[in-house]
């Protein structure tokens, strides 16, 4: 079954099993993690085993470990001795990946045969065994296999968008370009994806130019939201603790606030009780409108404490006759709250100039459309408001796919440790965390409503693990911390001892690509994304030199002079 044109690079040697085999090797014939193939005869018939290299020994028989350390006595250099170096033997362990057997992929019933010739298949029959019986309209291409430029490898994208996607990495690794180069295959589809983005990592992707991309800035619609949202809200920004009393009065206030009608009647009872009427809205002034009323309450109760708000004010809500104490703390709190609210809302219209708002929450599914991406930026906000905002959108959306509202989506999750945190990263639970439990929702039940999730982190070990091990896919990059590593070997179970241990040494750009999506976990180049981020990684000190300016002559004179003076320098 051996192609003329298959590239012969080592036999089958020692003992072989129907797991692995070794094989002496010619130098430099292959890498770690590189694909091989040995034939076979089973029953009769001959047939092709596909292995994966593991483990690669060299050893100079002829240059033992005395030879070694009496040239290191003498200082001399191995090339001016007699010692031999030219009878390297070069052992590599393989491990077998199947048997194919009319297309399929197949655990081996038989060990292959010592002095087995062991060869690189031609680059075609690479591709066609790792692309194996994917459809041509569900191949989404990624890059080239490690070690073979002229292999290309694709993905089965109905995988990747219907069941999910992790991608991890530390931080520099290449984890976001590779997403994005994801993103722009599964654009040329069609697929409708929703990205939150907190850093304007993929404001490009509209270079594409395969579907409408659009930026929507969130906003937040308090006479729109469900209290315990509403909470979420103040306790992240006013980074405050809101106590049981202070949450009867926020109670009472939203109750009263998104009425119409028993706001026109508090406005004309602040102004019959000389407190001043109410100037400020939910729809406009958000937060601002809560400390208003917090403070005019605080006012009417400053005098006497125990005695009740007027009838006319009470009547509107039993839950705002509280104390003066409680009113002034949550003034305080809501204070706070729009004051990191309109901060953050100001950077991030700074840094998505091209944007749109986001529709109003019963509206927001329409943002998801066959051929288009909607990105809702996040840049500017506190972790804590992206959070609410978060679980705030895909609660709306998964409600509106149960009730078929809207076409089936991705959705691409930024920095998921955030968001979906494990105990062991400090969460408190999922009450502390909104975004957790409709995350983990959509990733326990998402296949059978049509949501797919694709989420990226530089801290695998801070995500939740039950939500990490709903990923059936992986994209893996370079992973140093000895903690997410062992974390990633305990979660991906098609994950092999040799490619964990290669994690540490991968380049910038290379990963590792294992789980539904592709047919054997393989090694591979990622191709660069045509799309940029806003903020690209820059040499820092290349910019300097760039900007610095020569101090003038003069400048220079006056400097030196004034420090041996002992003086401070001239302005």
């Amino acid at each position: 079954m051996g192609d003329t044109k298959a590239t012969s690079v080592g036999t089958v040697v020692g003992v072989s099993s129907t797991t692995e085999f070794q094989m002496q090797v010619r130098p430099d014939a292959v890498r770690a993690q590189d694909l091989v193939a040995v034939d076979t005869v089973e029953g009769g018939e001959t047939y092709r085993v596909w292995a994966k290299v593991g483990v690669i020994e060299r050893l100079n028989p002829l240059f033992p470990r005395e030879a070694a350390q009496e040239l290191a006595f003498q200082g001399r250099d191995p090339i001016d001795s007699v010692v031999s170096l030219s009878r390297e033997m070069i052992t590599a362990t393989c491990k077998v990946v199947g048997v194919q057997r009319d297309g399929r992929l197949e655990p081996p019933k038989y060990p292959v045969q010592p002095a087995g010739k062991v060869y690189v298949p031609p680059a075609e029959e690479i591709e066609s065994f790792l692309v194996g019986d994917t459809p041509e309209h569900r191949r989404l291409y990624l890059g080239t296999e490690r070690g073979n430029k002229d292999v290309r490898v694709y993905v089965d994208g109905h995988m990747a968008v219907s069941r999910h996607v992790a991608v991890l990495a530390s931080t520099g690794a290449g984890k976001t370009v590779a997403t994005r180069k994801l993103l722009e295959e599964l654009m040329k589809k069609g697929y409708p994806i929703l990205i939150f983005d907190p850093h304007g990592d993929y404001s490009g992707l509209h270079i594409a130019k395969h579907t409408e991309v659009t930026t929507y800035l969130p906003e937040i619609r308090l006479a729109e939201e469900e209290f315990d949202q509403v909470l979420n809200y103040i306790r992240g920004m006013s980074g405050e603790t809101i106590s049981a009393p202070q949450e009867q009065l926020l109670m009472g206030i939203m109750e009263v606030l998104s009425d119409d009608a028993k706001r026109a009647a508090l406005d004309v009872a602040l102004r019959e009780n000389e407190v001043g009427g109410l100037q400020k809205t939910l729809e406009h002034d958000h937060f601002y409108a809560l400390a208003e009323v917090a403070e005019k309450i605080a006012v009417l109760k400053a005098a006497d404490d125990r005695a009740p708000l007027p009838r006319e004010i009470s009547r509107l809500s039993a839950a705002i006759n509280v104390q003066s104490s409680t009113a002034n703390a949550v003034r305080r709190q809501t204070k706070k709250a729009g004051w990191q609210y309109w901060n953050m809302i100001k950077t991030n219209r700074k840094f998505a100039a091209i944007s749109k708002p986001l529709p109003s929450g019963k509206d927001v599914h329409t943002i998801i459309k066959t051929g288009a991406v909607a990105i809702v930026s996040l840049e500017g906000y506190t972790d804590e408001l992206r959070q609410s905002i978060v679980a705030s959108i895909l609660s709306r959306m998964l409600s509106a796919r149960i009730d078929e509202k809207m076409p089936r989506f991705l959705t691409v999750l930024e920095e998921a440790h955030n968001f979906i945190p494990g105990w062991s990263a400090g969460s408190g639970g999922e009450g502390s965390v909104p975004s957790l439990s409709v995350i983990k929702q959509i990733a326990t039940e998402g296949r059978k409503y049509g949501m797919g999730l694709i989420f990226i982190s530089q801290r695998p070990s801070r995500i939740d693990a039950t939500v990490l091990s709903q990923a059936n896919s992986y994209i893996i990059l370079r992973i140093v911390n000895p903690n997410d590593q062992k974390y990633i070997r305990d979660v991906v179970e098609t994950m092999g001892e040799d490619e964990a241990k290669a994690l540490p040494n991968l380049n910038t750009g290379e990963a590792l690509l294992s789980g539904l999506f592709t047919r054997i976990p393989v090694m591979v180049k990622v191709e660069k994304s045509r799309s940029e981020g806003k903020h690209e990684e820059e040499d820092f000190l290349a910019y300097a030199e760039k900007s610095a300016e020569p101090m003038a002559a003069e400048d220079s004179a006056k400097w030196v002079e004034a420090s041996s003076a002992g003086l401070s320098t001239p302005s």
